[in-house]
């Protein structure tokens, strides 16, 4: 957002109900937003000096939703019916767009029909949605024949923070393998990493609980052997992300990207299937850290995965370390090979300009052109309603649920989008409530034990802080 109001395009906010890191009104876009309410927007889109609704990114489920938000700030579908139902009584004509990022945990198909056009975060995200259950889709309509669609991914950083800071390599120091993991540690066994010689550098995200994360990282029978391995491979370090800063603060923090993250060997991408989506969807996955990796000219540690997008968009450019969960011996052959490291690295700095949002700039606005276009080329009577009876008779909507939302037992019954046949969805409940199993355990076992030994850990003068 703040790289187009830079690039001289005028932005209104209208916010609404989501995770607590991305709900606004954000302090740092002050200069870049203008903050409307309901109301406010109707009245600014009646008179006529809007060119785009633009409604971004993910859906979260309302259970997800962070506990507080600033007055007048409602759920999206809400907003977007209430939006549509006004234009279809000629209140103003633009047309609705709607940027899809991967978390989408409910849909108001009502409402998607009725768009003008769809932003998907890749193809995989498309075909998961449209394919036939025999395929392993859900089977929906999106109403895609009289809009106008595109594909771009919304989780890149900005190119400005691409400097040259480039650090010496720890490994370069002691001669020992160092790995970085930029959120959620998901999927890698520290255990198995710590046996081969792999350390791994962590910087949480200000709200996952790293030491539930760690501990679900850890077979049952690697709670004993967890001192030793935290004291010699386990590498806990403060986030570089402001949570909710001046853009100043934001920008001085993210410039010490390069600088902070070539200091490692390689960055972690998602080990195996760290939450339990449906396979079509499990392709679809886009680990939001891998342009802060390439940012900072690291090669990406992925899995194996032909077909999926969070592997060929690293293999198709040469910067993917292959790797498989059984094999971090394999893992530790490759991280010593010093020829093979310095080629992946070298492919990551070539390619970090196409890993940026400014990248995707132009893509975007030209994208904007053609809807608006498409949008006025039609008769106005073809633009069809949104059905307005869940708004003016009080009625809440009942958007379909998706198997996005991975570690909730509730609503399983409820009215979904069931992806595949009766056999896919009785093994994606099955691993559902296996993930679910994990996850407590894994509290528990950080409650009890693992978050005392990481607080050592981070104590001033700790040997994690390195």
């Amino acid at each position: 957002m703040i790289a187009l109001a830079e690039r001289g395009h005028r932005l209104f906010g209208l916010w609404s109900r989501t995770m607590a890191w991305e709900q606004g009104p954000y302090a740092f876009a002050g200069s870049a937003i203008t903050n409307l309410d309901i109301e406010g927007t109707l009245d600014l889109l009646r008179s006529r000096g809007i060119d785009v609704v633009y409604s971004l990114f993910q859906v979260y489920d309302r259970r997800l939703w962070a506990r507080e938000a600033a007055p007048g700030v409602e759920d999206l579908w809400t907003q977007l019916r209430r939006l549509l139902a006004e234009r279809e009584r000629g209140a103003f004509q633009v047309p609705v767009i709607r940027h899809w990022g991967f978390d989408i945990h409910n849909l108001d198909l009502d409402v998607v029909r009725r768009l003008d056009g769809q932003v998907f975060c890749n193809r995989h995200k498309l075909r998961y949605w449209t394919a036939r259950a025999e395929e392993g889709g859900c089977g929906l309509d999106l109403g895609l024949e009289r809009q106008e669609i595109v594909f771009m991914d919304s989780d890149l950083p900005l190119r400005e923070f691409m400097n040259d800071r480039f650090s010496t390599k720890l490994s370069a120091v002691d001669g020992e393998i160092h790995t970085v993991c930029v959120g959620r540690p998901l999927g890698i066994n520290f255990l198995q990493a710590a046996c081969h010689g792999i350390h791994v550098h962590i910087y949480g995200n200000n709200y996952d609980d790293l030491a539930t994360l760690i501990a679900r990282g850890l077979p049952p029978g690697g709670f004993a052997r967890l001192k030793g391995l935290i004291e010699a491979y386990v590498h806990i370090h403060a986030p570089i992300q402001p949570a909710d800063s001046t853009l100043a603060s934001i920008r001085q923090a993210k410039h010490r990207w390069v600088e902070e993250f070539s200091r490692y060997d390689a960055g972690w991408s998602y080990v195996g299937r760290p939450l339990p989506w449906p396979p079509l969807e499990d392709q679809a996955v886009i680990p939001n850290r891998l342009g802060t990796y390439l940012l900072a000219g690291l090669p990406v540690i992925t899995e194996i995965l032909p077909g999926f997008d969070r592997y060929d968009s690293l293999a198709d450019r040469g910067v993917a370390i292959d790797f498989s969960p059984r094999d971090y011996a394999r893992l530790a052959a490759d991280l010593r090979s010093t020829d093979t490291l310095a080629l992946r690295s070298e492919s990551a700095r070539r390619c970090r300009q196409q890993f940026s949002f400014d990248a995707t700039i132009d893509p975007l606005i030209d994208y904007f052109e053609r809807t608006c276009g498409r949008f006025r080329s039609r008769p106005t009577g073809s633009r069809r309603a949104v059905n307005e009876s869940s708004i003016t008779k009080g009625r809440r909507p009942r958007p379909i649920q998706m198997y996005t939302r991975p570690l909730s037992l509730r609503g399983l019954f409820a009215p979904k989008a069931h992806a595949g046949t009766w056999r896919v969805r009785a093994a994606l409940h099955w691993e559902l409530a296996a993930s679910r199993t994990r996850w407590a355990f894994a509290r528990i076992m950080a409650k009890c034990y693992v978050s005392r030994l990481l607080r050592r850990r981070e104590a001033p003068g700790s040997k994690a802080k390195r």
